[in-house]
């Protein structure tokens, strides 16, 4: 039994010299070494909204004299703007981006009673959307942090036509974020 310990002991100390010898040659000899790296990095594009989950939101306003409910949305008054929320948009693109949002009315507000319509601007990030049919958009390329860009998401009225009749109006809206 002494035998083989010893035997064990020996082949650990010279496994043990092996292993010491190559790092003291290494220290002697000045041989640099490149190492070239490479990483993967996904393109990412994400839309999130701080009022709405599922990207769809409905916008609820008030004309006339109604009591202010939670479902009576806001007061809709001439040349005012109405914040929605935040839209928070993370890229890492190198090329450009569109927000699209569609709008249920063709961007307006309407009251399903009487059919009056009021027209109304989207404003992301302060910035006026450009309208397409039943839908606006802003373009960008900004990239962004990790974190996001947080944007403000609001509508402004223009003149409330006089022959809008009291009652509630509403919109429903669809956000997407796709690359251009």
């Amino acid at each position: 039994m002494r035998g083989i310990r010893d035997a064990i002991l020996k082949t650990f100390f010279v496994l043990a010299l092996l292993a010491v010898v190559p790092v003291t040659a290494q220290r002697s000899n000045n041989t640099s070494v490149t190492i070239h790296l490479s990483v993967y990095v996904p393109p990412t594009l994400k839309l999130s909204l701080d009022f709405t989950s599922g990207g769809v939101t409905q916008i609820t306003g008030h004309l006339g004299s109604i009591p202010r409910t939670a479902k009576s949305g806001f007061e809709l008054k001439p040349n005012t703007v109405f914040t929605l929320g935040t839209a928070n948009v993370v890229s890492n693109l190198s090329s450009s981006y569109s927000i699209v949002v569609q709008s249920m009315n063709n961007g307006t507000l309407k009251n399903q009673e009487s059919n009056s319509e009021i027209a109304y601007s989207l404003l992301i990030g302060g910035v006026p959307a450009a309208r397409y049919g039943d839908a606006f958009r802003v373009a960008s390329s900004v990239r962004t942090s990790r974190e996001g860009l947080a944007l403000p998401v609001s509508i402004a009225l223009g003149d409330i036509p006089s022959s809008a009749s009291a009652g509630i109006y509403t919109d429903n809206l669809l956000f997407n974020i796709m690359a251009n």
